[in-house]
C-alpha cells in the first residue's frame, strides 16, 4: 500500500522526469509509448475530484394530479381549487345566435299584432262610450270574425289529421298503427274502456256509457268531442256575461273616471308586457296574467257605460279579443308565414285608422291619413328595434365552465 502511493506521488511531482524526458535529456531516442485517441494515457488513472463527479439522479416521486370528483381519495381539500386547469374550460357565449335583421324584423310582428289589437278595442271602447259607434256594430263584426275564425281553425286542424293518417307515399300501415300508441291510449274511449276493465277485474261491474240523444261517447271521435266541448264552453261564457252584466255596470259606480282610467291604462300595459308571443306548441298560451290583466281591464271600462247591453256586448268584445283571437293568430302564424304577415298589415291599418278616427274626432279622412301614419311608425320602430336589439348583442358576455353545477337527466317514467 506504501509502495503505490510513493509511485503516485513520483508520477503527480513536476519535479521528476517521465522515462521519455529522461531518454531525450540523455541523448537516447526512444519511441513514446502509445497514446489514447482522447490525448490520455490509457495506463494511469487520473480520477476527478469528488465535486466533478456527477451525481445520479434520484427519482423523485410524481405530484398527484387532481380531480374534481369528491368521491375519489385525494391529498387536496374539497374545496381546493387548481389555479393550472381552472379556466382550461372557460365558454363564452357558447349558445349565442347572431340575429339578422330582417328575420328579426318578420319575427316582431307578432308584438305588433298584439299591440294592435289592444289599441282596435281602446278604440272601439271610445266609440261606444262617446256614442259614436252602435256597441251592436261592434259586437256583430267580433262575433262573425270570431266564426270564421273558428271554421278557419277546424279546417287546419282536419287537413293536418287527414295528412297524418295517410302519410307519406310509401309508408306502410303497420309503422302508422306503431306511431299511434299516445292517442290511442289517452283517448276518451280508451281511458273508459280501461276504467271497466278494471272495474270487472275488481269484482265491481263496469258503468255503461250514458246516451246522449240516441249517441254514446264512445262512439265520437275526439276532434268531435272537442267541438262539442268548445260549443259548451262558448254556451256558458255568453250566460255568465249575461247574468253578470247588471253587476258589472254598478261595480265602479262610487269611483272617480281618471282612477278608472289610470288603471285600465295600467292593466293594459300588464297585458302587453307579460303577453306569450312564444310560438312553441307545448307553451301555455296566452298567459294567464295577460289575459286576467285584460279581462279586467275591460271589466273596469265596461263598468263606465250606460245601459247593461252596451257593458254586456263590451265584454263579449274583449272576451273574442283578448280570449279567441291569440289562439287564432297562434294557429295562423304556425300554418301560413303570408297569411300571417297579411293580417299584420291589415291589423296595423285598422289600428292606425282607429286612433286616427278616436283622437281627431273626423271620418273617413282622417281613419286614411291615421293608416297611413300608423304603418310609417310601426315600420320604423320595427327597424329601430330590430337594429338596437342587433346592436346590444355585443355586450352579451354569458359564461359556461366546470364550476356550473351539474343538471341532471330526469327521465320520465313514460320516456
Amino acid at each position: 500500500m506504501t509502495s503505490l502511493r510513493q509511485a503516485y506521488a513520483h508520477i503527480r511531482d513536476p519535479s521528476h522526469l517521465t522515462p521519455p524526458e529522461t531518454s531525450r535529456s540523455s541523448g537516447t531516442t526512444h519511441r513514446s509509448p502509445p497514446t489514447h485517441p482522447t490525448g490520455d494515457d490509457p495506463s494511469v488513472s487520473n480520477p476527478a475530484p469528488r465535486s466533478a463527479r456527477k451525481k445520479r439522479p434520484t427519482r423523485r416521486s410524481a405530484k398527484p394530479v387532481w380531480q374534481k370528483l369528491l368521491w375519489v381519495p385525494q391529498e387536496f381539500p374539497d374545496n381546493y381549487t387548481d389555479e393550472a386547469t381552472f379556466l382550461d374550460h372557460l365558454q363564452r357565449n357558447p349558445q349565442l345566435r347572431s340575429y339578422e335583421f330582417w328575420p328579426l324584423a318578420a319575427e316582431s310582428t307578432v308584438i305588433v299584432q298584439h299591440v294592435c289589437s289592444v289599441a282596435i278595442f281602446a278604440c272601439c271602447f271610445a266609440g261606444i262610450y262617446q256614442e259614436r259607434t252602435s256597441p251592436f256594430t261592434i259586437a256583430y263584426w267580433g262575433s262573425g270574425a270570431t266564426i270564421l275564425g273558428w271554421v278557419f281553425c277546424e279546417y287546419w286542424l282536419g287537413h293536418d289529421e287527414t295528412r297524418f293518417d295517410h302519410g307519406p307515399e310509401g309508408e306502410n300501415e303497420d309503422e302508422r298503427e306503431h306511431d299511434l300508441p299516445t292517442n290511442a291510449t289517452n283517448s276518451p274511449s280508451a281511458m273508459l274502456d280501461e276504467k271497466q276493465g278494471s272495474g270487472s277485474t275488481n269484482g265491481t261491474k263496469g258503468h255503461e256509457a250514458v246516451p246522449i240523444s240516441g249517441v254514446t261517447l264512445t262512439m265520437l271521435s275526439v276532434p268531435t268531442q272537442t267541438r262539442l266541448t268548445t260549443i259548451k264552453s262558448g254556451i256558458l261564457i255568453y250566460c255568465t256575461l249575461l247574468g253578470l252584466s247588471p253587476i258589472l255596470k254598478s261595480l265602479t259606480k262610487s269611483t272617480s273616471s281618471d282612477s278608472i282610467w289610470a288603471m285600465s291604462c295600467w292593466l293594459m300595459i300588464i297585458n302587453v308586457f307579460f303577453f306569450d308571443y312564444s310560438s312553441e306548441i307545448s307553451a301555455k298560451f296566452p298567459a294567464s296574467l295577460s289575459m286576467n290583466a285584460a279581462v279586467m281591464a275591460s271589466t273596469v271600462l265596461a263598468s263606465r257605460l250606460t245601459s247593461t247591453t252596451d257593458v254586456f256586448l263590451l265584454m263579449l268584445f274583449s272576451i273574442e279579443v283578448f280570449a279567441l283571437f291569440p289562439i287564432f293568430r297562434l294557429d295562423l302564424r304556425r300554418t301560413s308565414w303570408q297569411a300571417h304577415l297579411s293580417l299584420t298589415v291589415v291589423l296595423v291599418g285598422m289600428a292606425g285608422s282607429g286612433l286616427g278616427v278616436t283622437v281627431s274626432g273626423g271620418r273617413w279622412k282622417a281613419g286614411a291619413i291615421g293608416a297611413i301614419l300608423g304603418y310609417i311608425i310601426t315600420s320604423l320602430a320595427m327597424g329601430l328595434c330590430s337594429w338596437w336589439l342587433i346592436g346590444l348583442q355585443k355586450y352579451k358576455n354569458e359564461i359556461y365552465g366546470p364550476w356550473d353545477p351539474a343538471r341532471p337527466v330526469i327521465r320520465r317514467p313514460w320516456a
